[in-house]
């Protein structure tokens, strides 16, 4: 029998933890820095969600990691309530990359994540859009294809052709995502 969980903390953002759901996940970084400033800082935070993901059982769907941000879609395992453990990991062993990199020790890297927990369609559908085609929204690239810190061009080779067809044109212009940056 699946329970969906319900936590809501104070100042923080609430989160509803279905198992097998999709989740819309955005991250944000102190005062919107641009932290994630160079191509290895980028690379290093995407390796590290693409493991950190792996073992707790989370699939990955679609994922943008930009100066100051980060967005990823994923499916659940059974143990939804893990997403708390994934984005703690992530956000621990980043900020300890990033501080090394940037000889800044104990500088607050993250300042919070927000998750959506997909429960239709054509959410989806719109969701997946928006994370593929990101950079072009916040004006990095003309053309999605051409940022490579993002899940576009794997989606456009690996998807099948219908499916990303009906991604690609779901509108997405009136799309609300939390913690936006």
């Amino acid at each position: 029998m699946e329970e969906d969980i319900y936590d809501a903390y104070p100042h923080n953002p609430p989160h509803l933890f279905r198992p097998n759901a999709v989740y819309l996940v955005t991250g944000g970084v102190m005062r919107k820095w641009y932290l994630l400033d160079t191509n290895q800082k980028k690379k290093h935070f995407f390796y590290t969600l693409v493991e950190r993901a792996g073992m707790l059982g989370w699939e990955l769907e679609a994922w943008a990691v930009l100066p100051n941000h980060y967005h990823f879609v994923a499916r659940a395992p059974e143990e939804a309530v893990s997403l708390k453990s994934l984005i703690q990991a992530v956000h621990s062993i980043s900020s300890k990359y990033l501080n090394w990199l940037d000889n800044t020790p104990g500088r607050r890297v993250w300042y919070n994540y927000w998750d959506t927990c997909i429960t239709n369609q054509t959410s989806y559908i719109a969701r997946l859009h928006y994370v593929h085609t990101n950079a072009v929204k916040h004006g990095l690239v003309e053309r999605p294809e051409d940022y490579p810190h993002c899940s576009y061009r794997w989606f456009v080779r690996c998807a099948e052709q219908d499916f990303r067809r009906i991604v690609l044109s779901q509108p997405i212009d009136r799309l609300r995502v939390e913690g936006d940056y």
